[in-house]
């Protein structure tokens, strides 16, 4: 599928250390996932184990006058049965805690749970979740964020003040039906004021679909209650630690009593850092006391899970008779569905977010709102709000430039963020590489110096992705084998985190990879971790490693010179050896030297690392990327058929070789369907595209030929200076297809997934 070329040379580094990054790369689990032998949560059996079902509701918004569990729970074989009045009001959440376990006098969307089944068997729970009575009165409904900010609208939260907020005092929001709002502004606070500098001013709205995460592995969770009375929690969560804190703060328990274990993660893109059903398992293996295990189905994912969220954006641009943008404004709203729980940061979006985010602006408004409506609860995915703005933003660009009459690489070109800018929302970039990389294209893409065939266009984005923050801890043993084992608690859900630590220990100690064996651990064994995610994994595992295996080696370096005799001061390490002078005095092997130093007793050394420490002035880091893509469009029936795709990607030193393109091409893939295909269709509240016949993933098929051109830096966050690569690719094919739709036949969509109705009543519109 893909060619990866550096568009200029690589990264200064010791020779040692560029050896060990440049050698082959093998995933430390791979032999597992490859033999069958990784045992994921759904495998999972235990002597004695219950299944687990949910009523779901069946309509958006009601109160609950009655529940008749009596038919459900005299059912043979069933061992617990239990509705919101059973538990009481308790609620989760990764940063606001206001989705309850269980339904609790009312219900807010289609597909909340009201009830929960324990049985001896999946068919058994089903047949019993049939048999409970739920007499419903429904209430007034509201699906759209405008209209729930709308006079009149049902306000669906009336009293939020008992809500759990984790980072302590909730930010303010001048609505009940907001589940977050912020602005951001720069330059002149009057924004007509700085619209009038204008000599043209641009106006568009651009929409953005549900979309579901597409992983392999659907949402599951065994809990059980052992007789030390810990509570134990093998799950698909891939936040081990920050379920933990919602289970102690839902149970009531203290966390040193659960126990986390999110060992293996069948894929995620965002959508497995909320659990929905852990929380009512713990109190149907509390009532039942057996273990409880719950596996979603796909319609279930597809109906009531944590899906992408939809959002409307109106932008609008004033710019200058030379092409500078001179002002800004964009009103963003997203649709948060009934609850916010399912996210980790305020209402959805990190400050400064925005559809311009690469170009230099000096007046800007951005104003986001995050707003609850009576659908199902949205989450992350995969490069969450940054994917939905891509297409309003590079859209819009492209309107402008055109519109102009200027060359659309041009015009970004002209605007694009360049060292000392500052982002629309006003904050440092340190490093910005949107002019090396829309260069890169230019050159790579022959831009502009080549005829196309009819209905053939080439369409061009420009976007940019942060590297992730976060804290997370490490521990690495010297083994009496001589090995040295990593014990961290980030779950590997697919991008390698494991290999991650073990190159980087390995090139730090100059020892062969295998010499580095890495463990996952538990919330009970391993030390604390912010969990995978946000493209931060590289980062902040990446430095923690980098910590740690610099203070061991410097200990180890000290202990064999007190064991071995050797002057101080004077012993390194190199291929597997230790060394003394010269070289010339002596060489031992690794392992002989460790087994002497472990005489003494046991040698570790450990480090954490937390991003989050820095001055809110200092500049954040980024990727940039910048985007080709050549499509062929039937103008009798809106068919698009992408031909080619070129993506020019700013990048740190890189770590893992195989996994880093193997992560840029999944990440294009990704948004391929994003661009093309892939749609929660909701009605009355509900979704009804419930199967993967109806909601469509890209295959190997749909695939366009990709070429990847590398655009190194050294300046970067991470271990080396790496930056990341997980997220960072996605966000910016869409518009790149939708502008070359535009080049081939004039028409312009404003909402995704770009399929051949939408292009083809496109089509119509622009001939009038």
């Amino acid at each position: 599928m893909s060619s990866s070329t550096a568009a200029q040379g690589w990264m200064h580094r010791s020779p040692e250390i560029a050896s060990a990054l440049e050698s082959p790369e093998v995933r430390v689990e791979g032999p597992l996932k490859v033999a069958g032998q990784a045992r994921y949560t759904a495998d999972l059996l235990l002597p004695g184990m219950l299944w687990a079902e949910f009523l779901l509701s069946p309509v958006p918004h009601a109160r609950i006058v009655s529940i008749d569990t009596s038919a459900a729970k005299a059912l043979p074989g069933v061992h617990a049965v239990l509705a919101g009045a059973d538990i009481g009001l308790r609620r989760f959440g990764r940063q606001l805690c206001d989705w309850p376990v269980l339904a609790h006098e009312q219900v807010w969307y289609v597909g909340e749970r009201v009830a929960a089944v324990a049985a001896e068997s999946p068919e058994l729970a089903e047949a019993a979740i049939g048999l409970i009575e739920v007499q419903y009165e429904e209430l007034p409904a509201v699906f759209d964020p405008e209209a729930a900010l709308a006079e009149g609208a049902p306000i669906l939260h009336p009293d939020p003040s008992g809500y759990y907020y984790w980072a302590g005092q909730r930010p303010p929001r001048p609505h009940l039906n907001l589940q977050g709002y912020h602005l951001d502004q720069k330059g002149d606070l009057d924004i007509e004021r700085a619209f009038a500098q204008a000599d043209r001013v641009f106006e568009d709205v651009y929409t953005a679909p549900r979309q579901h995460q597409g992983y392999l592995e659907p949402h599951a969770c065994v809990v059980w209650i052992g007789s030390d009375g810990l509570v134990r929690v093998r799950t698909t969560n891939k936040a081990p630690f920050g379920l933990r804190r919602q289970l102690a703060l839902v149970s009531g328990l203290p966390e040193e009593r659960i126990e986390v274990d999110s060992r293996f993660i069948g894929a995620d893109f965002g959508g497995k850092g909320n659990s929905i059903e852990d929380f009512a398992c713990y109190f149907l293996a509390q009532a039942s006391g057996r273990p409880v295990k719950a596996l979603m189905s796909y319609a279930d994912e597809l109906l009531s899970a944590n899906p992408r969220h939809s959002a409307r954006f109106y932008l609008r641009t004033g710019v200058a008779r030379v092409g500078r943008i001179v002002a800004h404004q964009t009103r963003a709203y997203f649709n948060g569905g009934a609850y916010g729980g399912a996210k980790p940061a305020h209402g959805l979006l990190l400050p400064g977010w925005d559809a311009l985010e690469v170009y230099n602006i000096p007046n800007t408004r951005l104003e986001t709102f995050v707003v609850y409506t009576n659908t199902v609860p949205s989450g992350n995915m995969r490069a969450p709000g940054a994917a939905q703005l891509a297409l309003a933003g590079e859209g819009h660009v492209e309107h402008i430039a055109r519109s102009l009459g200027m060359d659309p690489l041009e015009f970004r070109l002209l605007n694009a963020l360049r060292e000392g800018d500052t982002s629309p929302a006003g904050h440092p970039v340190r490093n910005p590489r949107a002019v090396a990389v829309l260069e890169a294209l230019r050159r790579e893409t022959n831009w502009g110096q080549r005829a196309l065939p009819p209905n053939h266009g080439r369409g061009i984005a420009l976007r940019s992705r942060h590297v992730g923050q976060g804290k997370t801890e490490i521990a690495f043993h010297l083994l009496p084998d001589g090995r040295i084992e990593a014990l961290y608690g980030t779950p590997d859900q697919g991008s390698g985190s494991a290999t991650l630590v073990r190159r980087i220990a390995s090139a730090v100690l100059s020892v062969p990879l295998e010499r580095v064996v890495v463990r996952y651990g538990t919330t009970a064994e391993a030390p604390w971790d912010a969990g995978a995610g946000a493209s931060r994994v590289t980062h902040v595992v990446g430095r923690a490693a980098l910590a740690a295996t610099t203070r061991l080696k410097e200990k180890l370096l000290e202990l064999a010179a007190e064991v071995m005799g050797w002057p101080a001061g004077q012993v390194r390490l190199e291929q597997d050896h230790f060394l003394t002078g010269d070289g010339a005095q002596e060489k031992v092997p690794f392992e002989v030297v460790a087994q002497r130093i472990l005489r003494s007793g046991p040698v570790e050394a450990g480090a954490a690392y937390d991003s989050s420490g820095h001055s809110p002035d200092e500049p954040g880091d980024f990727n940039f990327h910048a985007y080709m893509v050549e499509v062929e469009v039937d103008p009798e029936t809106g068919q698009v058929r992408p031909i080619e795709a070129v993506v020019a990607v700013d990048v740190g030193a890189i770590i893992n070789p195989i996994a880093h393109q193997g992560q840029i091409d999944g990440s294009f893939v990704y948004g391929l369907g994003n661009a093309l295909m892939e749609e929660l269709v909701v009605e009355d509240g509900k979704v009804i595209t419930i199967s993967l016949a109806d909601y469509k993933l890209p295959s190997q098929e749909d695939v366009v030929p990709l070429r990847t051109v590398l655009v190194p830096t050294e300046i970067g966050p991470g271990p080396f200076g790496a930056k990341a690569a997980g997220e960072s690719v996605n966000a910016g094919v869409s518009p790149a297809i939708a502008n070359a739709i535009y080049d081939a036949v004039g028409a312009r969509v404003k909402t995704l997934p770009l399929t051949a109705e939408r292009v083809l009543q496109a089509i119509r519109a622009a001939r009038g």
